[in-house]
């Protein structure tokens, strides 16, 4: 309710009643819902959260000279800070606070994932430049666990599951590899994709993992025994953000047009248990981020404009 009433004071979209605009002072590129805010990630270096009550700005965080990167690691309420020298920060969104800190490594980091309770990996390519690309994984207590082999060409995607027993990697070499976190194990190569998938998503009910990326299709499968449930197609271009409603419900999906970023896209909103279409929306631009508000009742898409799209979802 508190969301709804917030976003009652911006700016009206063209659409259903309750769509609308957030304004930015520089164009975003991703974004987190955390309790009753909204981050954002932009092109100047600096983070910026609104407050939902008002759709007022309420924080700005600007990366220190010693940061080469920074982004949202998975876990709301936090994102990841990158130094020049590879080491990696968590950092609180409430306040800046430090709540984790790895010594990374070089080459830098290219994704960061953690999961509620500490757990941190990061994924990038090994000291000796080889093509083989490694997941480097710290426990809560910030002890580097191991190291695991995670594919050619680069990782794509990362994502943990909500109990944080699992964590699962896409690599441009078109398979997706699943690990159990307790040891490393490699429990599973999924290597029937053909093309590579740019966005991993498991559902917060822990029963599904969700891979969308080149083909325009969305692969739903079974967490437990990573069989293949269904395909979900009619996304109208390349996918490039994924996500599932707090509720399990449904997905969120956002276009990518090939031959231009700057082309207009679809945003689709898809039933995850039928893949029937439930709402579809205009974007500007490729899609950068696309996620639920923490009561499900909103979507949110940044599509490296401005401005962040807020859109509601149908009621059943």
């Amino acid at each position: 309710m508190r969301i709804l009433m917030a976003l009652a004071a911006g700016a009206l979209l063209h659409g259903e009643a309750g769509d609308r605009v957030i304004q930015s002072e520089s164009e975003v590129t991703a974004i987190s819902f955390t309790g009753d805010s909204l981050a954002a990630m932009c092109r100047d270096k600096k983070i910026r959260v609104w407050n939902l009550n008002d759709v007022a700005l309420s924080k700005t965080w600007t990366r220190g000279a010693e940061d080469a990167d920074a982004m949202f690691a998975g876990a709301r309420g936090q994102f990841a800070v990158i130094g020049k020298d590879g080491r990696i920060r968590l950092r609180s969104l409430k306040d800046g606070a430090v709540l984790k800190q790895v010594p990374g490594s070089l080459p830098r980091a290219s994704r960061v994932s953690a999961v509620d309770g500490g757990i941190l990996a990061a994924a990038g390519r090994p000291y000796d430049g080889s093509s083989e690309n490694l997941i480097r994984v710290w426990n809560a207590e910030g002890r580097e666990q191991y190291k695991l082999p995670a594919g050619l060409g680069g990782v794509s995607a990362m994502a943990f599951s909500p109990d944080g027993k699992t964590l699962v990697a896409a690599a441009y070499d078109t398979d997706v590899r699943v690990w159990s976190v307790a040891n490393g194990e490699l429990r599973r190569v999924i290597d029937e994709m053909t093309v590579s998938m740019f966005e991993l998503a498991f559902s917060p009910d822990g029963k599904y993992l969700a891979a969308a990326g080149v083909d325009r299709t969305v692969y739903l499968w079974d967490a437990a025994t990573w069989k293949l449930v269904r395909k979900i197609t009619g996304q109208p271009e390349m996918i490039s953000a994924l996500e599932f409603s707090p509720d399990s419900r449904l997905i969120v999906t956002g276009g990518m047009n090939e031959m231009a970023f700057n082309a207009p896209v679809k945003v689709m909103l898809w039933e995850a248990s039928t893949g029937k279409p439930v709402r579809t929306m205009e974007a500007e631009h490729r899609v950068g981020a696309a996620r639920f508000s923490p009561d499900g009742r909103f979507v949110a898409v940044a599509d490296m404009d401005k401005t962040i799209s807020v859109w509601s979802v149908p009621r059943r």
